[in-house]
């Protein structure tokens, strides 16, 4: 709200001059603010705001005590600083988001970015900052347990940077379909006109089956399929490959290679990589662990059921008894 529109809201909340306005005459107990006069008790304001937002914000005070009491026991030391390196993160984590690939954003375009996130989602930053806190323990705590070493490393750069293999495929329901199109192959028809003929899947039949290249760590392909398809040589057929309901027949097209770049040049960036994404999957773990190991016990009445109702829902969500 910019300064034009507090000293609005102020004059239409002020009394005018000319009103006979009784000041209050009673001390200002429990009061939060004095009305015309008129107190208005500390816990009207209290009781609206554990209603509306109560059991949100517990949840994170919550975790955040429960990460501070872990780092506490184990004398690990978690500082102020600690907690500004995970604001500066998640900023530049927002500006990367909103950039989309474009120019940099300036710090002012990011806190801009970071506000309008929190009031998308309704909330404050005194809450985003409870995250910030209990986040800066939790990565303590979650470093001590990762260690990256030079196979892993490979295996990242090979994820990341390394071959990938341009594929075809025909999807099919079952074995018999596969037999079916097998028989075609043999008879000289191609892998192209098998797919538009026969592939069950109907974003890649027209194209011929094209899959696009993929990289031996491609989330959005079954493991199954990388696995058959790196198998390959050029020109090479699979054998039926069956994922989940449904039979694959692969065609590897080429193989690319890596476009010059090696694991020396690279390496210093794909464990900085590797291990932000290790701790960070560490960090969640630990949450939900130490969330459900604990003996927490809700005093407050408008809280209790709710809260109790949540955890209940969030061990049945993670498998928990």
């Amino acid at each position: 709200m910019n300064v034009s529109a507090v000293a609005a809201l102020l004059l239409v909340l002020s009394p005018a001059p000319a009103q006979d306005v009784p000041e209050a005459s009673a001390p200002d107990g429990d009061a939060i603010a004095i009305i015309n006069g008129r107190s208005l008790p500390r816990g009207e304001v209290i009781d609206l705001l554990m209603r509306s937002h109560g059991i949100e914000a517990l949840q994170q005070l919550i975790v955040l005590e429960l990460a501070r009491q872990e780092t506490r026991r184990l004398g690990i030391s978690v500082s102020a600083g600690d907690v500004q390196l995970e604001y500066d993160r998640s900023l530049e984590k927002i500006g990367r988001q909103v950039s989309d690939g474009g120019a940099a954003l300036t710090a002012e375009q990011k806190r801009a970015a970071l506000d309008q996130l929190l009031e998308k989602r309704g909330f404050s930053m005194a809450e985003f900052m409870v995250g910030m806190e209990r986040n800066a323990h939790l990565r303590k705590l979650a470093a001590r347990e990762i260690r990256v070493d030079e196979r892993m490393l490979r295996e990242e750069f090979a994820r990341t940077h390394g071959e990938r293999v341009r594929v075809r495929h025909v999807q099919l329901s079952d074995l018999r379909e596969a037999e079916a199109a097998q028989k075609l192959l043999r008879e000289g028809v191609s892998f192209e006109q098998v797919a538009i003929r026969m592939s069950r899947n109907p974003d890649t039949a027209a194209s011929g089956g094209d899959l696009g290249t993929i990289g031996q760590g491609d989330a959005n392909v079954p493991a199954a399929l990388r696995e058959a398809a790196f198998a390959l040589k050029p020109g090479e057929v699979s054998n039926p490959v069956r994922v989940d309901n449904a039979v694959h027949i692969l065609k590897l097209v080429e193989r690319v290679a890596p476009a010059g770049v090696s694991f020396d040049d690279v390496c210093g960036q794909v464990e900085a990589a590797l291990t932000d994404r290790l701790v960070t999957a560490e960090m969640n773990r630990l949450a939900v662990d130490l969330f459900h190991k604990a003996r927490i016990r809700v005093i407050d009445a408008r809280l209790r059921d709710e809260y109790e109702a949540l955890t209940r829902k969030s061990k049945v969500d993670a498998g928990l008894p």
